[in-house]
């Protein structure tokens, strides 16, 4: 079994880690562009950087979208780790952080079609139509508090 940690990152070598995930998962891997990938939305958000031995492997970031409704954005897990419960480990430490502030009403996380099931399993529920975003087909999930 692999120790994976995840810690909210608070320097700027791992956002740079946690930026190049993203680029290999989305931009290179998915064919988003870069310029929907990095928003310029960044700075507003927790981010989060999963590592195994020091290796980042996986990320995700959250942003407040409204008064209490936060929105888990930019999970990626590298490619080789897939399936190895790194993703888990990041939405575990998500909702165990975000569960107990007392100024959460929902998490919310738009999700690629593909990863629906695996959303679900934390509680997580569909709302609303698919729909295309980034040229992906994602559903809208919602967590509620």
């Amino acid at each position: 079994m692999l120790k994976i940690i995840v810690n909210n990152i608070v320097n700027s070598a791992d956002k740079k880690k946690a930026f190049e995930i993203r680029d290999l998962v989305f931009c290179k891997e998915q064919k988003v562009s870069k310029e929907i990938e990095f928003d310029g939305l960044d700075e507003f958000c927790d981010q989060y950087l999963a590592k195994i031995n020091e290796l980042p492997i996986g990320t995700a970031r959250i942003r407040e979208e409204k008064k209490g409704i936060f929105k888990i954005e930019r999970m990626a897990v590298l490619k080789e780790y897939r399936k190895k419960g790194v993703g888990k480990a990041i939405i575990e430490e998500i909702l165990k952080h975000y569960i107990n502030l007392n100024k959460v009403n929902d998490l919310i996380l738009n999700s690629q079609i593909e990863a629906k099931d695996f959303y679900k399993k934390f509680g997580f529920v569909e709302v609303g139509e698919e729909f295309v975003e980034a040229n992906i087909l994602h559903q809208k999930m919602i967590y509620n508090v």
